[in-house]
């Protein structure tokens, strides 16, 4: 029976992604333009094996020893355990004329193929960083695809797990590599938005991994990788339905909100949305369970403050995240799991979940990660709030303008009318995934002091929902 070990990579995330981390034996190839990363996730790489009194050995054939020290001691990577084969120097490349090797040149070639297996002699981990210089050393690529075969089955037969750092090319026959490795990973630089993003690609994996697209930081002493992967529940728990702390607006959900559920607060600018959110924080902290709202256009203090002034309220149990620098969505949704984890809430808002899109590089990505973060929340028990701009004046048929609202068990929607001369706020629930719900429109007010006061059912007019109503 084969027994697989993982290894770790060193890097915070990556593991988790690969579920364990790299498997014992096999090589990986970790690719990016310049810039991205590579190197130092090499390092790290080895650095983790030098931590457990392995033997790790750095062959280099794009820079010198001495700039990838200066590399690791800059995030402290403790470089003296490390083994360096400078091959930049020795095959020198730069210094005198290149030799180019064939079919004619064979004695060179084993000559090479010797020279790395003395280097990694007893190693447990080999980094190579850029043998894409070997590439253009090699003028037949069968030839160049025979010598990493060699290479790499030579590290594999000794148990050596190898990294292999490669530029990213479009060249046809520069992927040659790609092919004869267990596992792929592709580092980039994405723009969008006026912001970028480093984003880690997990193109393929011979074994159990997270393939797909996550986000990384590189920060001062460490790599951050953020996994987009789902996570298992979190906890035991009761479905129950649970009060909003507002009578009428439990009457519209018939009865109130159900713990494992999604409710989604969608509408334009001014028509409640924040408050109606802060109304079941407020309720859910009187009851003495932890909530927690993640802001992205509004300070702590801001909503601390509107939270005193209109609801005449001091949170015990709430928790108020301000978003406004996290580097990517990314980072977003594992902040909310390990808060969740941590913080235990019952009640988790975000407000607006629009500016998400922002910290991310496609829409499609937004709607993936607040699928897999609603499916979290709910089977861990918890309440998800997510509260919409709509960025267009809603129908029956765009709910939200943001295409999510199949997500949600609950949809309150919230618009602005014209009533006798005033302009109001009017509120509606249009989906309950539990059951019955209340399907008129009632008036919205919002008194300091006060809180929320919810009106009579509107039974006396109708096409409120289009905009054009008139009274029955």
């Amino acid at each position: 029976m084969i027994i697989i070990i993982r290894i770790s990579s060193g890097v915070s995330g990556l593991d988790v992604v690969l579920k364990g981390g790299f498997i014992r034996g096999q090589s990986y190839l970790i690719k990016g333009g310049p810039g991205t990363g590579k190197t130092l996730f090499g390092l790290y790489f080895l650095a983790e094996g030098a931590k457990r009194d392995e033997k790790v050995t750095c062959i280099s054939f794009d820079e010198s020893r001495d700039e990838i020290e200066r590399q690791g001691k800059d995030f402290g990577i403790p470089v003296d355990k490390i083994k360096f084969v400078d091959r930049l120097s020795d095959l020198s490349v730069l210094s005198q004329d290149i030799v180019f090797w064939d079919t004619d040149t064979k004695s060179e070639v084993f000559d090479f193929i010797y020279s790395v297996e003395e280097a990694t002699k007893d190693s447990s981990r080999v980094f190579i960083d850029g043998i894409g210089v070997l590439s253009d050393m090699v003028k037949d690529v069968a030839l160049y695809r025979r010598i990493l075969s060699t290479i790499l089955y030579k590290l594999n037969s000794r148990g050596i797990t190898t990294l292999i750092s490669a530029e990213t090319y479009k060249e046809v026959g520069r992927e040659v590599i790609s092919y004869i490795v267990s596992g792929e990973i592709v580092l980039d630089r994405v723009e969008r938005n006026g912001r970028i993003f480093r984003v880690l690609k997990l193109l393929k994996f011979r074994g159990d991994a997270y393939v797909g697209d996550h986000y990384f930081e590189i920060k001062p002493g460490r790599i951050e990788v953020y996994p987009i992967i789902p996570y298992k529940p979190e906890r035991v728990w009761k479905r129950e339905v649970i009060s909003t702390g507002n009578k009428e607006l439990d009457d519209m959900f018939k009865g109130g909100i159900t713990r494992g559920s999604h409710l989604m607060i969608a509408g334009k600018t001014g028509v409640g949305k924040t408050n109606l959110c802060l109304q079941i924080l407020i309720q859910n902290d009187m009851r003495g369970e932890n909530g927690i709202l993640y802001s992205f256009d509004e300070s702590a203090e801001a909503l601390s403050e509107r939270i005193q002034r209109i609801f005449g309220y001091e949170p015990k149990n709430l928790t108020i995240r301000e978003c406004s620098e996290i580097s990517s969505i990314g980072e977003f949704y594992n902040s909310v799991v390990e808060d969740f984890k941590s913080v235990k809430p019952s009640v988790v808002a975000i407000d607006p979940i629009n500016l998400l899109e922002y910290y991310s590089i496609s829409k499609d990505q937004v709607v993936d990660v607040l699928s897999k973060l609603g499916r979290f929340l709910k089977a861990s028990g918890g309440v998800m709030i997510s509260v919409i701009e709509s960025p267009e004046t809603l129908d029956v048929f765009h709910f939200t303008g943001y295409g999510v609202s199949q997500f949600a068990d609950y949809l309150l929607i919230g618009r602005h009318i014209e009533l006798e001369g005033e302009l109001l706020k009017a509120i509606a629930v249009v989906k309950n995934r539990f059951g019955d719900h209340e399907r008129t429109f009632r008036i919205l007010s919002i008194e300091e002091g006060k809180g929320l006061s919810i009106g009579a059912p509107l039974k006396a007019y109708s096409g409120i929902m289009s905009g054009v109503f008139e009274k029955v």
